[in-house]
């Protein structure tokens, strides 16, 4: 399973909130917290096959440039399925996350997953939770991150492997 992740600039270890200016990039493997999801991937034979990552700031100003060049590269690497996340309760990369993975999904036949925390992030949630498949995920520094990383290990496979993705939102997800 082909998987690439979407970060913004923290959870890529690209700096704090003062780069939320970072322009979008990317490399062919796993950068900052994605090492942590891949660790989870391999129990499902998954590989993050690259790391697409802006700034939250860059992505306001840049929200169609954006969603279509991540797209385009998921689509030119042949990608099994997209991560967005793991956000947090950070609540511009939630909203960073579900939009891109919307588009995804609407511009591509490559399934997206959203990890994010409720806290902060409820209407943007009630928003997509139709539509999306959005891994409950703790806030930063809560308890169950290892939980909420193995389930988005496990959506990446039900997804890809088109089991039943009502059950598993059932249980994971909002």
């Amino acid at each position: 399973m082909k998987v690439i992740i979407i970060l913004d600039q923290i959870q890529a270890g690209l700096g704090g909130k003062e780069h939320a200016d970072t322009p979008l990039g990317g490399k062919k493997m796993p950068m900052g917290s994605a090492d942590n999801v891949e660790k989870a991937l391999k129990n499902y034979q998954g590989e993050i096959i690259g790391t697409f990552y802006c700034g939250t700031d860059y992505y306001q100003a840049n929200r169609d440039l954006v969603q279509r060049k991540f797209a385009k590269m998921a689509e030119k690497m042949e990608a099994d399925v997209v991560i967005l996340g793991p956000a947090y309760d950070y609540p511009d990369f939630s909203q960073m996350a579900c939009e891109i993975a919307d588009y995804i999904q609407s511009q591509t036949k490559i399934p997206a997953l959203v990890a994010c925390a409720k806290e902060k992030n409820e209407e943007l949630i009630e928003k997509y939770h139709d539509n999306l498949v959005i891994v409950k995920m703790p806030p930063k520094g809560g308890t169950g991150l290892s939980d909420s990383i193995e389930h988005v290990a496990l959506g990446c496979d039900t997804v890809v492997q088109n089991h039943d993705v009502a059950d598993f939102k059932a249980k994971y997800c909002y």
